[in-house]
């Protein structure tokens, strides 16, 4: 069992759980909303399916949730929104050392976070 204080819960919660929702929520109403071409969705596979699975999720809770934490996830929001502009920034230098790396250690952090079976709610 793992106690925190509840306001280092609500930071911790706001980039692991809170985040990827916004995240999953924001990628399947882009990808599929209906101003996109009428193929889009017939080119979403495993990866898009698995990746916006959260975004199913129910939008009161999600509503509530984000609501109440709004102040710790819209630090992370900024913290994500600075990666994405950082590795936008490497792609359009097509800077292919840095993109590697981007994607080499995000590949690393989760295998070694899989093989520890790191989560708490995965026991």
């Amino acid at each position: 069992m793992l106690e925190l204080k509840p306001e280092i819960h609500d930071a911790l919660v706001s980039r692991s759980s809170h985040l990827p929702h916004i995240i999953a929520a924001t990628l399947a109403s882009q990808v599929l909303s209906p101003v996109q071409p009428k193929h889009q969705a017939a080119l979403c596979a495993n990866g898009f399916r698995d990746t916006t699975r959260i975004a199913s999720g129910s939008p009161e809770m999600w509503r509530d949730i984000a609501l109440a934490n709004r102040k710790n996830l819209a630090k992370s929001l900024d913290a994500f929104i600075a990666d994405l502009q950082n590795f936008r920034r490497v792609l359009i230098k097509a800077d292919a050392e840095a993109i590697a790396t981007f994607f080499e250690t995000a590949k690393k952090s989760r295998d070694n976070w899989c093989a520890g079976c790191a989560s708490l709610s995965l026991e």
